[in-house]
């Protein structure tokens, strides 16, 4: 694989993997169909977990063999999503799976489907009157074709049997149940039947079905009496890794007046600025430079003359606002007729919609109806949409294609607005715009947080600036975000990266040759012991065993020995390149043959170590480099800025625990939300005073910070009582994940987390010095309450000299009290008690009221 995997990508695709094999297993044992499913979010990979999959199988992983005899069709129901995942495909690999080795089932006529290769077909390619079929629904044969579609797959799946895998994406479409449903085309491939021209079709041996909604999936595997082995990847995991943008932000009118031009001039300024923002991010980290995108939805059933009018109109406030937008910056990408569009003396080109993503010249695309399915496009980070309120659940699905990130990391260093899509919404009013948030917060597919009339709050001019201080060097905690098949791949990486920022030169040679040194030292000691094994493999022992015709005695009459075919030897190498990690057994096969030792005898000698348990030594001896090299340049990288700490400073983290200590990042500026959704319409959220961020000047209620306390009526009471106290100083309302919020890690079941206290109070305790309380009301009636508190409590323990008081608070018999956990043993205490009787006995017997 090109990119490196998110952990749970990784997972995802072990599983996948591990239930394939299951079901082709099933299949050839007593030909029982296996529907395999995949269930992701937006934003999740999909494509980049099928892609590892197909890699797994077609080039095998440590623990498996690879099946170069698999075929495989990929059914879409959208030509150019078929397009848009080889693209894909392509891209993740690396040339890893070979894009000759990928075919459109048009471009063949086959009896059966080659092995090896996969098949891309989209479902309107194979309607009724289609060309791909030889014999048409009305008896006719297609002079051009000898093998029609459903032939070659019908053959293939009753003749390759358990090497034929069906990939169904977007599985969720077309999987009709109920009798008077029509069976999609994708069904009838998959469930067997009669098809759209008469011909029965048998059911696929095994499928792998890919969605972000699958119930209706899953509902007609069942119906089809197939067995089912799912995986789900969960949408938290997903936010987690930083592949999603944080923040979706809503902006609407507070008034009746309309005001479409000025708005879209504000959704201008909203990409230059964002624009701006991109290419200081460039210039400061070196990532790769983002062009971000405005999507335009402009009215629908305009006559010609007013069409051309209105884009006329939204062209010139475009151009006026950024004059960067003209030209070929604007493109479209209405339905037929495709082409290039005149407005007046301009001429707008056509964009298709898999296209866009990877035209960074195209700044703005005007669009009217929804764009393709499966379209998205990372680096639209504004769309404005001028279609009226009763197109809210179209626009909801539009704003839910635009969340991934463009760099597939969420971007630290204080810009938070790289981490955030606007929506410009000007015929929206605010119980219109409710109707959008239910649509957003309806669809499980989107885990982002939905920010309503948001406003930017900035760092306040009345706290002490040493609170901000004390924030940014505040132990955290933050998920492992790279995951690695090895730790030499991770030693690898690290090498790669401590060169990439010149911390040491040359770092990949290095760690290979340190690997290299550590084998042949390994070979030396073990010399006779491996000289044994590769013995055993150059001469096979054959056993001759003697039965007489119609007798029931057998007679041992003797064993020969004879050398081992160099093919089989060679299959043996391949498959001590699988067990020894990363790319160690080629460095030191190559390192043998440069001494002057035969290719044969070097991969024989290779697969003898293989086989001997060798991985473990190299894998402590990458463990030792990694933590040799940690000890020599800490100090060093330390004074590096945040952005190159963050990307050295995991890769030498040797913990069994994902989670890494980090420090919370001090932001800039902290975007929050002035209104919340109720019944259906919109209200003012609640400010207050003293915090570390506040609204500006100009605005609102300017010097407070809004906090939507409607879902716990405990957080309210806990600000009231908080904030009355006459040596606070400032605080801060801790967010629910990123890397401004301090994160505590903890465990439940066999799961790491985090968790986030709800607030961090700063008080003058007297002589010129600020403490840090940290207050958490939480209910204790949820199963993970007490893996929370308990990781919580050990954490204010063990940073004394940051934390004064942490409270757990919850209401008991009607009324809050709090449990100090910063007391000696109530983390055990609170460890032991699993279920909210006794977490209430706790807070009786040890808590206190509060306040």
């Amino acid at each position: 694989m090109k990119f490196t995997l998110e952990k749970y990508q990784t997972d995802a695709v072990e599983a996948v993997l591990t239930s394939l094999a299951k079901a082709r297993a099933a299949y050839l044992e007593d030909s029982e169909r296996t529907a395999v499913g995949l269930t992701a979010p937006t934003g999740a990979g999909k494509t980049v977990i099928a892609t590892a999959v197909l890699e797994g199988i077609y080039k095998g992983t440590p623990t498996r063999s690879p099946n170069s005899n698999m075929t495989v069709l990929w059914i879409t129901d959208d030509r150019a999503l078929n397009a848009q995942t080889i693209t894909k495909i392509h891209q993740a690999s690396g040339g890893a799976i070979d894009i000759n080795c990928i075919r459109y089932l048009g471009e063949v006529d086959y009896r059966t489907l080659e092995p090896g290769v996969i098949y891309f077909v989209h479902i309107q390619a194979m309607q009724k009157n289609s060309t791909l079929h030889a014999v048409r629904a009305d008896g006719t044969r297609n002079d051009k074709r000898t093998h029609g579609a459903w032939d070659m797959i019908a053959n293939t799946a009753r003749e390759r049997g358990e090497d034929f895998l069906v990939i169904w994406d977007e599985a969720h479409r077309g999987s009709a149940t109920k009798g008077n449903d029509r069976k999609s085309i994708a069904g009838t491939i998959v469930g067997g039947g009669t098809t759209n021209i008469g011909t029965t079709q048998p059911p696929a041996p095994v499928v792998l079905g890919i969605s972000a909604t699958p119930d209706r999936f899953h509902a007609a595997m069942h119906a089809a009496d197939r067995t089912m082995r799912l995986h789900d990847v969960k949408a938290g995991d997903v936010r987690e890794s930083g592949l999603l943008k944080d923040r979706i932000l809503l902006r609407s009118l507070g008034e009746s007046q309309s005001a479409d031009n000025t708005m879209l001039a504000l959704a201008v300024e909203e990409l230059k600025s964002s624009d701006e923002a991109w290419r200081v991010h460039h210039e400061t980290t070196g990532d790769r430079l983002v062009e971000p995108l405005l999507v335009v939805q402009v009215e629908q059933g305009l006559s010609p003359a007013k069409e051309e009018a209105r884009l006329a109109e939204i062209l010139s406030v475009m151009e006026s606002t950024w004059p960067a937008l003209s030209d070929y910056a604007v493109a479209h990408a209405f339905g037929d007729p495709h082409g290039p569009k005149k407005v007046g003396d301009r001429t707008i080109r056509y964009l298709p919609p898999e296209a866009i993503s990877g035209d960074d010249q195209a700044r703005v695309v005007l669009f009217k109806s929804a764009l393709t399915t499966g379209w998205d496009c990372p680096r639209a980070e504004v769309m404005i949409s001028f279609q009226n309120k009763d197109s809210y659940t179209e626009i909801a699905q539009l704003i839910g294609r635009l969340v991934r990130t463009p760099l597939t990391k969420r971007i630290d260093g204080g810009h938070d607005r790289l981490n955030e899509v606007a929506a410009y919404l000007p015929g929206f009013r605010t119980e219109h715009v409710a109707r959008v948030v239910s649509a957003l917060t309806e669809d499980e597919t989107v885990e982002v947080d939905i920010v309503v009339a948001p406003v930017v709050c900035e760092k306040s001019a009345t706290v002490p600036a040493e609170l901000f201080d004390q924030l940014d060097t505040l132990p955290s905690y933050t998920r492992q975000r790279a995951s690695f098949s090895s730790r030499t791949a991770q030693l690898m990486r690290l090498a790669a990266t401590l060169t990439e920022h010149n911390v040491i030169t040359k770092g990949s040679a290095k760690a290979k040759q340190w690997i290299v040194d550590q084998i042949r030292a390994a070979d030396g000691q073990h010399s006779s012991e491996i000289d044994a094994k590769v013995d055993d493999i150059v001469s096979l022992t054959i056993s001759t065993t003697m039965i007489a015709y119609g007798e029931t005695i057998m007679q041992s009459v003797g064993k020969s020995s004879t050398a081992t075919n160099e093919r089989d030897l060679e299959g043996y190498f391949q498959k001590a390149k699988r067990l020894l990690p990363d790319g160690s057994a080629n460095w030191y096969f190559n390192d043998l043959c440069d001494a002057g030792e035969d290719e044969v005898d070097a991969a024989v000698r290779l697969a003898a170590m293989a086989d001997l348990g060798f991985k473990a030594t190299i894998e402590e001896q990458a463990e030792v480099l990694i933590g040799t090299w940690r000890e020599q340049h800490r100090a060093k990288v330390s004074a590096r800025p945040r952005h190159v700490r963050d990307q050295i400073e995991p890769l030498w983290h040797q913990g069994s625990t994902p989670m890494l200590p980090t420090t919370v990042e001090v932001r800039d500026a902290y975007p929050a939300a002035t209104e919340r959704v109720r019944d259906k319409a919109t209200e003012p959220i609640t400010t207050y005073p003293s915090h570390l961020y506040v609204i500006p000047p100009g605005k609102p209620h300017p010097g407070e910070f809004p906090v939507d306390t409607s879902r716990s009526s405990w957080e309210a009471e806990v600000l009231d009582v908080e904030l009355a106290s006459e040596t606070l100083v400032g605080w801060y309302r801790n967010p629910s994940s990123g890397r401004h919020a301090l994160a505590v890690s903890y465990e439940f079941g066999d799961k790491h987390q985090l968790m986030h206290p709800d607030f961090l109070f700063w008080h003058d305790d007297g002589d010129g010095a600020f403490v840090m309380d940290i207050v958490d009301p939480h209910r204790f009636d949820l199963a993970d309450t007490s893996a929370k508190w308990s990781a919580l409590a050990r954490y204010a323990q063990d940073h004394t000299d940051r934390v004064r008081r942490c409270l757990a608070v919850a209401k008991v018999d009607g009324k809050l009290r709090a449990l100090d956990l910063t007391a000696p043993g109530i983390d055990d205490k609170i460890a032991e008690a699993t279920n909210q009787n006794l977490i209430e006995a706790i807070f009786l017997a040890d808590g206190m009221a509060y306040p």
